[in-house]
């Protein structure tokens, strides 16, 4: 699973202006790095960790972790990979501690920070993609509020800090690496173009096209392949923002690609991490399972990381135009039948929220709820409630009110921190589970409606119905 790995880097040219930075940096305990998508802040980070020979945790932040469940669960796999010596795995954030998530995330960290090498880096990359609103900041704060000596944590995110964090800088315990300082220089921008050039440029074309990319490295990477390729001639590059610059050449590259190498990208970006099986399989294409790994080494936006085999990702920029170029490329019956085949892979993959995501953009309420009521115990086991409230509120309300299990489960998601909310499911799922007779359900909604009766403290007198209602059904059971 990448998202507990760090990214494999081939030609990488050394930043050491910026080495030299973090060295001064990484006195304080924590270092942020920012700037624009596509600025090389991943690259940057990974090959300092390399030249420095640190050991590291790296963690890539996705939405879901604003569950702060589903973030501990899968960090504990990330301290898992960077010290396997370690047998016996960190807690899960189960229903008994949301109510002392501080002492519990202290804790945590402190098990976490005393399982690591002496010097490490803690990496946390991706952190623009948890909502402002979020617990996952504070419990962050804490984590960081106790690092130790020799260990660092090192946050990669395309904005500033957020308010919760930024006190840490007043306290002279962050130092900020934004984008003024990631911009290439002239020295920079020559040297990754001698690195990844296929023949000498002329000495007139490097000045222009650093100018032209205006300190972005993917700009810069994606100018030159357009020139190589003679998309573009040099005296005709402008300044554009990056985005537009991704988008014209980016369409432009992939017009001048191989028709198989295009359906490959085209096809697989229903695919957020794949494995070369994986691609091998959904595209049908020959020989499809070498692609990834070809495109990882000529440094095509691709990145690859292991975790027993290696899985491979596209930029995040790449992959937002090649989904576009996707939807205008496919027939709506095509991408259906490419996102249905994606989410039965990821499911299989143990990808299910990946498979959810896609299924959700084609609205397949059938699939997304077998899903639900297969993966919900395992959540609940996790203590993953907000996400499984979040994956039953994608579907729609008349759907949910008539379907008693998704109601059951749409209570248990509320039962730790609502409990009068979560009972008001149990009970119309426990009448919707007795008019169908599925016992199953029965008691199962049962028991939900006592359980959010005592763990709300509710009088304890409205039990007295819910017993003689267990009585009746039990004298039912008996008649049969």
């Amino acid at each position: 699973m990448n998202k507990v790995t760090r990214p494999i880097l081939t030609e990488v040219f050394p930043r050491k202006r910026l080495f030299a930075m973090l060295d001064r940096m990484i006195k304080q305990p924590v270092i942020w790095v920012s700037g624009p998508a596509g600025c090389g802040k991943t690259t940057l980070v990974s090959s300092y960790l390399d030249s420095r020979r640190l050991p590291c945790l790296w963690y890539q932040i996705d939405q879901g972790d604003a569950d702060p469940a589903t973030f501990f669960y899968y960090l504990g796999l990330a301290v898992r990979e960077a010290a396997p010596r370690k047998r016996n795995l960190l807690p899960l954030l189960t229903p008994e501690y949301p109510q002392g998530i501080s002492t519990f995330t202290l804790r945590y960290f402190e098990d976490l920070f005393a399982r690591l090498k002496v010097p490490s880096a803690v990496v946390f990359d991706n952190y623009q993609e948890v909502p402002a609103e979020s617990p996952f900041h504070e419990i962050i704060l804490n984590g960081l509020s106790i690092i130790p000596e020799g260990i660092n944590v090192i946050m990669i995110s395309r904005s500033d800090p957020p308010p919760a964090l930024i006190r840490l800088r007043a306290n002279h315990q962050m130092e900020i690496l934004g984008w003024d300082k990631l911009r290439l220089t002239v020295e920079e921008s020559e040297g990754i173009i001698r690195l990844r050039a296929s023949k000498k440029q002329p000495k007139d074309t490097i000045p222009l096209l650093h100018e032209a990319a205006d300190g972005w490295a993917a700009g810069l990477v994606l100018m030159l392949e357009s020139v190589e390729r003679k998309v573009i001639e040099p005296q005709a590059l402008g300044k554009l923002p990056p985005d537009e610059i991704f988008d014209y050449f980016g369409k432009e590259l992939l017009d001048k690609m191989d028709k198989e190498i295009r359906d490959f990208l085209l096809k697989t970006t229903f695919l957020p991490k794949m494995t070369a099986k994986m691609a091998e399989e959904f595209t049908g294409l020959p020989h499809a399972s070498r692609i990834p790994d070809t495109l990882s080494r000529n440094n095509y936006f691709t990145e690859k990381r292991f975790h027993g085999e290696p899985v491979y990702q596209y930029h995040s920029l790449f992959r937002e135009f090649l989904l576009s170029r996707a939807k205008a490329t496919f027939s709506q019956e095509t991408r259906s039948i490419l996102i249905h085949g994606a989410a039965t892979l990821l499911e299989e993959a143990g990808q299910p929220e990946a498979a959810v995501v896609l299924l959700h953009d084609v609205s397949d309420w059938d699939v997304i709820i077998r899903l639900i009521l297969k993966q919900a115990p395992l959540m609940i086991a996790q203590g993953r409630y907000h996400s499984l409230e979040e994956w039953v509120n994608y579907i729609p309300k008349d759907i949910i009110e008539n379907n008693p299990w998704l109601l059951y489960w749409r209570g248990t998601s509320h039962l730790p921190l609502n409990p009068s909310r979560s009972r008001s499911y149990f009970e119309i799922a426990f009448e919707k589970f007795r008019n169908q007779e599925d016992m199953a359900g029965i008691f199962l909604a049962w028991s939900g409606i006592v359980s959010s009766i005592t763990a709300g403290h509710e009088n304890f007198q409205s039990l007295d119905r819910w017993i003689s209602v267990l009585e009746e059904l039990e004298e039912t059971g008996n008649r049969r």
